[in-house]
């Protein structure tokens, strides 16, 4: 096969796989507390190493006349998430909560302790929950009970949950807030969760960041940006495409037409 209809599928592949996430990131721009996420390309040469994908694997394994090292495959160097901070959008609801700094609300899963930015919440079983059911958790790690969730609940800026009003304040625990030295320690695992995938990282005290009550956090998606960055991924597949067709084209020619024996 032509070296260069391997080359322009590699970088038409690529292609596709960016799309695939700018088409996430513009799912997700309603979706309280979400980060964008974003790739970085590189180039690769042959001979390529071992944990490349199959089909550089088998080109590496090639002649050096049958594989160029002056010709530079397109791979995906990094997939990066911009944890940057998000408007806020007033809603008047006192279970909405959004986070001013770097920090993370901490909640129990079916699957085991996650953590997201996403304040929506609400009761269930007099329990604060996240809106999939995961529970907030406290300062103790144990999940938040209102006992009477008729009255007027407050959150401060320091996690602090109280109930009525006045001198009548009944403390209901202390929202548990933390952060991470290193965020590339953390995964997304959907909707709005992301996990340790790192066995060194520990969640530490968030100490530099604050409740705002009544808000939400809407997700960091630039529209505008996403829609550009979606037309150019568009525009680079089709001249990937225009160049296969054109190797295509003229292989058809040196077969059919200069080779053919007169």
């Amino acid at each position: 096969m032509h070296e260069g209809l391997i080359i322009a599928a590699s970088g038409g592949i690529k292609q596709q796989v960016k799309m695939d996430v700018l088409a996430n990131n513009m799912a997700n721009l309603n979706n309280a507390g979400f980060k964008s996420d974003g790739l970085v390309f590189r180039e690769i040469y042959p001979p390529f190493d071992e944990d490349s994908s199959a089909e550089a694997s088998k080109n590496a394994m090639l002649p050096p006349n049958d594989s160029s090292a002056n010709v530079a495959y397109v791979a995906v160097d990094t997939l990066y998430t911009d944890h940057s901070q998000g408007t806020f959008h007033t809603t008047g609801n006192p279970l909405d909560l959004a986070l001013e700094g770097e920090g993370f609300f901490e909640v129990d899963t079916p699957n085991g302790v996650r953590y997201t930015r996403n304040g929506n919440l609400s009761m269930k079983d007099k329990f604060l929950v996240t809106q999939d059911g995961n529970y907030l958790l406290d300062t103790n790690k144990q999940k938040i009970k209102i006992e009477d969730a008729t009255g007027k609940i407050d959150v401060g800026s320091d996690g602090l949950i109280t109930l009525g009003s006045g001198f009548g304040n009944i403390p209901a625990g202390t929202i548990r807030l933390v952060k991470f030295e290193d965020l590339k320690a953390l995964a997304k695992e959907g909707n709005g969760l992301y996990k340790i995938i790192d066995n060194e990282a520990k969640p530490l005290k968030a100490d530099n960041v604050k409740i705002a009550q009544g808000v939400l956090e809407r997700s960091n998606v630039n529209t505008i940006e996403e829609m550009t960055k979606m037309i150019t991924a568009i525009r680079g597949f089709e001249a990937y495409q225009k160049v296969i067709q054109t190797i295509d084209e003229a292989d058809d020619q040196a077969v059919n037409s200069i080779g053919r024996v007169v």
